[in-house]
């Protein structure tokens, strides 16, 4: 009896150790968990949009859209690489744009882009140029004007005196008018300068006529 009752705890110690090695065998590996692949985004400005596209991201099951100062998402869990951002003021500087790809097993962000909208299509119409010196005689003080009479406007413009940079400022569009100027008011010593206006969007940059004033 006792012989027949080891020949069976053999047995199922055999069959348990046959079960396990079949079962270790036939497991399937564990496969690592990964969040989404690096990938790239690009901005195209428009009449108050912005037109976002990204390449795809490897593993990505969705993206969101992310753009400050607004709180903070403008679409979220989409499956496309674009995207148009709406409702934007024309020449505001404070806006950026990212995406954020993502999956069960974490988030990657794409790279961030500060960039304007602008009614423009193409860079600035080249400006006009005036001097105002009613005063230029007695307080050394007078006014350059700029005017773009019709055409691309500009959401940021340099004053050169002299060929280096005075002033730097930033426009936005306020109104629909074809039309878009600003000034800079400056007094000097007795001397001679040369000045240009540079504008700039973000299809391109243009610079107007020199004129030169003498105060004297």
């Amino acid at each position: 009896m006792r012989k027949i009752q080891k020949k069976l705890a053999a047995l199922g110690l055999t069959l348990v150790l046959s079960l396990s090695i079949f079962g270790a065998a036939s497991a399937e590996p564990a496969v690592a968990c990964e969040k989404p692949g690096d990938f790239t985004l690009t901005a195209t400005p428009g009449n108050r949009t912005m037109a976002l596209s990204w390449t795809p991201s490897a593993g990505a099951d969705a993206y969101d859209v992310y753009y400050s100062p607004r709180a903070p998402y403008a679409a979220q869990n989409i499956q496309d690489t674009s995207f148009t951002v709406t409702n934007l003021r024309n020449g505001y500087i404070g806006y950026s744009f990212g995406i954020i790809a993502k999956n069960e097993c974490g988030s990657t962000w794409s790279n961030s882009i500060n960039q304007v909208a602008t009614s423009a299509t193409g860079a600035p119409a080249k400006p006009s140029i005036e001097l105002n010196d009613n005063k230029l005689h007695t307080t050394g003080e007078f006014v350059i004007n700029w005017t773009i009479w019709n055409g691309n406007k500009a959401t940021s413009g340099r004053l050169l005196e002299n060929g280096q940079e005075y002033s730097h400022h930033y426009y936005e569009e306020f109104s629909s008018s074809p039309g878009q100027s600003a000034s800079w008011t400056l007094r000097r010593p007795s001397g001679t300068y040369t000045y240009q206006v540079e504008l700039t969007n973000p299809f391109g940059t243009v610079l107007s006529d020199t004129i030169t004033v003498v105060v004297p």
